[in-house]
């Protein structure tokens, strides 16, 4: 008895590593199957909401697929999805893409009175059933043209020595792209609300939906995976977000070993009050552009219309001058 057990620490630690070896879980990735034309989907939306207020470390991504109506949200690539997840009905999430008694998706539903104690028992499962080590690290590395509106992303991270042993090949990188407040359509029992909000959106996977290869060094000791991606234009780039993460990925295991997010806002250039030119300083250059949209010699932009009156006129000239005098 004494040599079994000896053998199982062993393949144990070997298969798994040190703690110490480990590196730090980010995000818990919660993917949730949800649908305009589903009635008890704004209760799962409500349970995950719930969830959300009680722990900073989720990743949410709500797939959208037609059910009872066509969804707006709904996309080939979120079918595809879908079906790869095997959800079967509607509102169901995978968690960590961890079974939990042997369910992958897990219904989210719930009665009002019962949503708080729905969240609470997925945060502990969050917390109690996450069996695979984490072995890998998650870097996004953005870059966000807003003129092109060409989103220029790099993911990437070290991996600790034992991850091969671990996991072999069988290891994916997938990346989504999801977006917030949107404000569309939703059936609630038997009504249908116009303004409800939709949030986490899955707009689209700058990866393959089910996943990429790392990309390795000489060493496999590190990945570094690059996509370049257009915005459409109707999206709002302050609400989306980049939800990348590791997983494994075969017909038996799917667990997610680490994931990160990134809020594509943080990407953005915060506006210099005075800078009319738009590059970065504030000086005679943007007194010239104001005067030039003020005679009509330039088109009139907002950056000219410094006091935000709504006219760019002599007003406008003095701001800026007073910008640029330290006043």
């Amino acid at each position: 008895m004494k040599r079994i057990l000896l053998i199982v620490a062993f393949v144990t630690a070997f298969a798994f590593g040190t703690q110490a070896d480990e590196f730090i879980r980010h995000k818990h990735l919660v993917e949730h199957v949800t649908s305009q034309g589903c009635s008890y989907c704004p209760w799962g939306d409500h349970v995950l909401e719930l969830m959300g207020e009680m722990r900073s470390d989720i990743a949410r991504v709500s797939i959208h697929g037609n059910q009872g109506a066509t969804d707006v949200f709904r996309t080939f690539k979120s079918t595809a999805l879908i079906g790869f997840l095997g959800a079967s009905s509607m509102p169901t999430a995978a968690f960590d893409r961890t079974p939990y008694q042997g369910t992958f998706m897990q219904v989210v539903s719930a009665y009002p009175e019962n949503q708080q104690a729905m969240a609470e028992f997925f945060s502990e499962q969050l917390d109690n059933n996450v069996t695979t080590p984490v072995l890998a690290d998650v870097v996004i590395d953005a870059n966000f043209n807003d003129t092109t509106r060409v989103l220029q992303l790099n993911v990437n991270g070290d991996v600790t020595s034992d991850f091969g042993a671990a996991f072999g090949s069988d290891v994916t990188l997938t990346v989504y792209l999801i977006e917030d407040s949107l404000v569309a359509q939703q059936l609630y029992g038997t009504e249908w609300i116009e303004d409800f909000v939709h949030n986490n959106v899955f707009r689209d996977a700058l990866s393959d939906y089910k996943g990429d290869a790392l990309k390795w060094n000489d060493e496999h000791t590190h990945y570094a995976n690059d996509y370049n991606f257009t915005l459409k234009a109707a999206w709002r780039v302050e609400n989306m977000s980049i939800v990348a993460f590791v997983s494994r990925n075969t017909e038996v295991y799917r667990n997610v070993i680490n994931c990160q997010m990134l809020h594509l806002r943080d990407l953005l250039v915060q506006p210099v009050a005075g800078d009319v030119t738009g590059d970065g300083l504030v000086d005679i250059a943007d007194v010239n552009a104001v005067i030039n949209m003020m005679l009509g010699k330039a088109e009139q932009t907002v950056a000219g219309d410094v006091t935000g009156d709504g006219n760019v006129d002599i007003a406008d000239v003095n701001a800026v001058i007073n910008i640029m005098l330290g006043k």
